[in-house]
């Protein structure tokens, strides 16, 4: 692979979250730089113990970024304790004029205590006076949680408080600053003292006049919200987006980041009523892209287009959160391709964190540190390969000739804050979304180059040129008008000296009948080209089976060089290219640096991608090798350190009476609720079969006292291998065949500040983000020579289990999970030996895995990470061979979550935790039997 200058490599998220040491941050610093990371955001994160801001945490910031500066490595702030950035880690709650506002509404009389009131029994709002029966009242209220980003003082506030800091004490040449889902108030409808100054400066109107009319659609609603939207989007941008990156860029830092729910136009209207403007104050704009599914392209598409449009060369995504323990290389590729091939060209990994213990290990996982064992081996090649990818996308054009106009305007009209309506997500403005999203899904079938237009940059960057529309640095030759209601007044002269000088226009669907929220008559606004005249117009052509996802980008280096780069997102398929006359296709291998030709005829595994260069010469296609696929009972090659976890704790408070067993989150979950403070005896057990001759028992180090094995007093014998907070206890001695207990007795109290985060009067998420426990109750954990046994059900890829005895280890396996390791994590190595007449195979492995390094016959064959297909065939033998098979296995077998219903698409700490849902011990969302994911 080749080497790539240290600005393209990824950029994680670095998570710190406990008491802090110097040294530890800069191994972990130089740890990543040996694992092909080019840099890191300095994260302050939920467990934090150091002081955010305060002397120490400032004496870890100049000496990590120093060692990152002699490693050429660049050192980033992230601007906030936890998110969304803006209240400089609850500092400026403390007045409550900084903090945000929103509204809230009643019925009944007229209430001089509201904010406004009005009498609702006519067509029109009419505000109400004393005495008056049928009213609407209004209220404002502060949140508890967030600040009001809106109003330039607190912004000010802000930056003094944290940018300012940071640039005091810069003896360490920071890169710059990562901005966090700033958002306006988002648990209600926003409110901010700067809008009623607006609404008289700019739109010469008392606002409390229509403000009922976010909330009841009476006669002028439309105009009004389109107004109120607008505002909110416009102060944002303005006093926060604008303010905060023209610091930046005054003090030399670059401003990087991203705003909230990008990927949706309702997750838009919920926190900044529209995001890509605020794309043109960021240096580095980005995005995030959380949890397994793959969506829509909107979210990568969107920042992309502002960037070709302003000309900047990155865009960085914050990704795999969410993910969970299970996801592998495989599917991290592939939900990060599904954003490169939109444009995004740089990988922040969320996430990376300092410690493991604790909450910490259910902060969003998976996590990219050598906890995770794939991530010790095959993290450099994970990083070279998107290193590479990202700076040939940095330095590559697509060729676009396509605009989409954005449609996020007309969804101010109907936009309601509605989690859910009869038990399904609700957001009021589905009318708009779905026949949008079947315009992306059409745009990118097709393989047609696009770019949204944003309302706000086209006022401000757009122009027409003879039959041109323009926008910055983006000419489009076609303008498709997705299904909208209404347009900025300035957007319709664009539009219609674009169509009077013979610009080509597609309708996709009804004409708009509004001109910002009032009536208009678009007379001249209709089709004059088809989907198949633009398709003509593009480069090459693709052709897929409905139902596929395979989506490309054709791209232009500044080498003159022309590539198509396609990622398969969905199921295996075959796609045939349609070239100009006389091209051909060579294919790129990042990882080999090796180029082979392609036929125009391509096929896909799920996942797969192509490099494919343009050339004017064919060469000849390798016939491909046929699937070997290795089935039945395998030898393990050697005994290995096997896990069982004990999530399952019976409790006392006073050493002699006992709960029933429970989840260990239930009983955090109890101990919150009584607020206890004092003594706990955790009472973990086992049932053995047969004593392993090497045991140790793994603990947290969470306030732990006296431990006990069956009754006897054991010592700890320093820390495991799995985590530094982790302590080990030989306990191989004291363990007998049936039942076995293990005591810990704990010193449990938490701190104020957790109580106020958890059960405040409507705090919302930012307090949480940054709350640190001050005792967790945890899983234990036995390690040791031993096999785990139990009964199994399976359902495709997740096994049910429960019943589990230790005994002794197998040497023969067909099923990991259901032959003795069911809680294994780490490296195991599996033999097999099969007879082949010939040689011409690639090893295929169909299951989910993570890493698996591949000998035969006792060379080297490579490495499996990012497919699932290997070729072998010059290490076979027409005869008998003995295929290696060594599988790094991940933790989710080993730290769940195991009692979900399902796997879902979304890791988080909910996931695990349930806080608020147990009863007695129970929980509608816990399931008795443990859920296993298979393992190869």
């Amino acid at each position: 692979m080749k080497e790539v200058e240290k600005k393209y490599r990824p950029v994680p998220f670095w998570s710190w979250n406990d008491t802090l040491d110097k040294d530890e941050l800069v191994r972990q610093v130089e740890w990543m730089d040996s694992h092909g990371i080019g840099g890191f955001f300095m994260h302050a994160r939920g467990g934090l113990k150091t002081e955010y801001l305060g002397k120490e945490w400032f004496e870890c910031i100049d000496a990590c970024a120093k060692r990152a500066q002699e490693l050429g490595m660049e050192a980033y702030a992230y601007d906030e304790n936890g998110w969304p950035s803006g209240f400089a880690g609850g500092k400026l709650l403390e007045d409550v004029e900084n903090r945000d506002m929103y509204l809230t509404h009643t019925y009944g009389e007229y209430d001089p205590e509201a904010y406004v009131s009005y009498e609702i029994s006519t067509k029109s709002l009419k505000m109400a006076k004393k005495g008056d029966k049928n009213c609407f009242n209004i209220y404002k209220h502060h949140s508890t949680s967030t600040a009001d980003i809106l109003n330039p003082e607190v912004v000010d506030k802000f930056i003094n408080l944290t940018h300012e800091e940071y640039k005091k004490r810069d003896n360490y040449s920071l890169k710059g600053f990562f901005t966090d889902e700033p958002q306006y108030y988002r648990w209600g409808m926003p409110f901010t003292k700067m809008l009623p100054e607006y609404f008289s400066r700019v739109y010469g109107e008392d606002i409390r006049k229509g403000l009922g009319l976010m909330f009841l659609e009476k006669r002028g609603y439309r105009a009004f919200r389109y107004k109120f939207w607008k505002a909110l989007q416009e102060l944002m941008l303005e006093n926060f987006g604008k303010k905060i990156y023209d610091w930046c860029d005054k003090n030399g830092y670059n401003l990087t980041g991203h705003y909230i729910d990008e990927t949706c136009l309702c997750g838009q209207l919920l926190c900044c009523a529209g995001v890509m403007p605020f794309y043109e104050y960021e240096h580095i704009p980005g995005i995030d892209y959380l949890g397994i599914r793959i969506t829509e392209e909107l979210g990568a598409k969107q920042v992309d287009s502002v960037a070709a449009q302003l000309g900047k060369k990155q865009i960085l995504t914050e990704t795999f959160a969410g993910c969970g323990w299970n996801i592998s290389p495989i599917e991290l590729k592939k939900i990060a391709e599904s954003q490169y091939v939109a444009g995004v060209n740089l990988l922040c990994h969320h996430l990376l964190p300092y410690h493991e213990q604790g909450q910490r290990k259910r902060d969003y996982p998976a996590h990219f540190s050598s906890i995770n064992p794939w991530v010790e081996k095959g993290f450099s090649t994970f990083n070279g390969y998107f290193s590479y990818l990202g700076k040939l996308i940095a330095n590559s054009d697509e060729l676009v000739n396509v605009g989409v106009l954005h449609p996020v305007r007309s969804g101010y009209f109907d936009y309601k804050y509605e989690l859910y309506q009869n038990g399904t997500p609700y957001s009021g403005i589905e009318y708009l979304e779905r026949p949008f999203y079947a315009l992306m899904t059409e745009l990118c079938n097709k393989g047609i180059g696009h770019h949204y237009l944003d309302e706000t940059l086209l006022k401000k960057y757009g122009s027409v040129n003879g039959d041109k529309l323009t926008l910055g640095k983006c000419t489009y030759d076609y303008v498709i008008v997705p299904e909208i209601l209404t347009m900025d007044v300035s957007t319709e002269k664009i539009l219609r000296k674009y169509v009077e000088n013979g610009g080509k226009i597609l309708m996709w669907g009804k004409k708009p009948t509004y001109l910002e929220g009032k009536r208009f008559t678009y007379k001249y606004l209709r089709s004059n080209t088809t989907i198949e005249e633009i398709i003509k117009a593009q480069p090459y052509s693709i052709k897929q089976e409905k139902g596929c996802d395979v989506r490309c980008a054709y791209r232009r280096e500044e080498n003159g060089q022309e590539l198509i780069y396609a990622v398969n997102l969905g199921k295996a398929t075959t796609v045939d290219f349609s070239l100009p006359k006389g091209a051909y296709l060579e294919g790129y291998d990042i990882l080999t640096d090796s180029y082979f030709p392609m036929d125009t005829r391509v096929s896909f595994d799920d996942g797969q991608s192509y490099i494919m260069y343009i050339r004017e010469k064919m060469c000849c296609v390798a016939p491909p090798k046929k699937d070997l696929t290795l089935e039945g009972e395998f030898k393990i090659k050697e005994t290995v350190d096997n896990y069982l976890t004990l999530d399952m704790i019976s409790y006392s408070l006073d050493g002699v009476s006992y709960t029933a067993p429970r989840h260990h989150m239930c009983v955090q979950n109890e101990l919150l609720d009584i607020k206890h403070k004092g003594k706990v005896y955790l009472k973990y057990t086992a049932e053995i079969e047969s004593v392993p001759t090497k045991c140790s028992l793994l603990m947290e180090n969470t306030r732990i006292g006296s431990v006990y094995v069956n009754g006897k007093l054991v010592k700890d014998e320093g820390n495991s291998p799995l985590e530094l907070a982790e302590l080990s206890y030989n306990v191989a001695s004291y363990l007998v065949k049936g039942k076995n207990e293990f005591v810990a007795e704990i010193d449990y109290f938490q701190g104020e500040n957790v109580y106020y985060a958890l059960f405040g009067e409507n705090v919302t998420e930012s307090l949480k983000n940054c709350l640190a426990y001050d005792t967790d109750i945890e899983a234990a954990y036995l390690v040791g020579d031993f096999g785990v046994y139990g009964s199994f059900s399976r359902q495709g890829q997740i096994f049910k289990g429960e019943g589990f005895t230790v005994g002794e280890q197998k040497k023969e396996a067909t099923s990991l999970v259901t032959e003795g390791f069911p809680f294994f994590s780490g490296d195991i190595t599996l033999i097999k030996e099969i007879e082949l007449e010939s040689t011409d195979y690639c090893l295929y492995i169909p299951q989910r895995f993570h890493m698996i390094s591949v000998v035969v016959n006792g060379e080297n064959a490579g490495d499996m990470m990012f497919s699932r297909r290997l070729d072998i065939s010059k290490y076979l033998k027409a005869g008998k061979n003995t295929v290696e098979l060594t599988v790094s296995v991940g933790r989710r077998n080993l730290l769940g979550p195991f009692h979900t219903h399902s796997e879902y698409d979304f890791v988080g700490p909910d996931t695990f935790e349930r806080f608020g849902s147990w009863k007695d011990g129970k929980s509608p969302h816990f399931s008795e039997k443990y859920l296993f994911v298979n393992v190869i």
